[in-house]
């Protein structure tokens, strides 16, 4: 009877040992056809935060030459613009001095410190009819001393 029993248990096993196998190659095949796809979300947010992250970076040095061009139109207007203030004040200051003395002419000649060019010509004239009339010359001296 042990004989028995164990042709019977070695039967049932062989028996449970290939269910088993029927079941491991099913499930097998089950897996081979069956679609397992992970969950990316975590990965996904992750760079998404990453790539704004850099893409926020790269924006913030795009904003320098933008600066530096304001930088450099504002270098040349304010050059413009002082020039065109030195222009202004060198022609105010041209103009003042040319009246100044023009101012100055007129207070010599009202105040006979200069000769006019006509008082001038004259001047020369009579000079040049002294010199060659030196009796003229007498006259004209004994002339105004009396007028004065």
């Amino acid at each position: 009877m042990i004989d028995y029993n164990n042709q019977e248990l070695s039967k049932s096993l062989s028996a449970e040992i290939e269910q088993a196998i029927t079941q491991l190659e099913h499930k097998i095949e089950e897996l081979k056809t069956m679609r397992i796809e992970p969950d990316l979300s975590y990965l996904n947010s992750f760079y998404k935060e990453k790539t704004e992250e850099n893409i926020n970076r790269l924006n913030s040095r795009l904003k320098i030459p933008k600066l530096s061009l304001y930088v450099w139109l504002s270098s040349f207007v304010m050059l413009v613009l002082s020039f065109s203030v030195f222009f202004f004040v060198y022609s105010k200051t041209a103009e003042t001095k040319t009246e100044i003395k023009k101012e100055y002419k007129q207070q010599l000649l009202k105040d006979n410190v200069i000769v006019s060019k006509e008082n001038a010509e004259l001047l020369k004239d009579m000079d040049l009819w002294f010199k060659s009339d030196p009796e003229s010359t007498s006259k004209f001296i004994h002339w105004r001393h009396n007028k004065r």
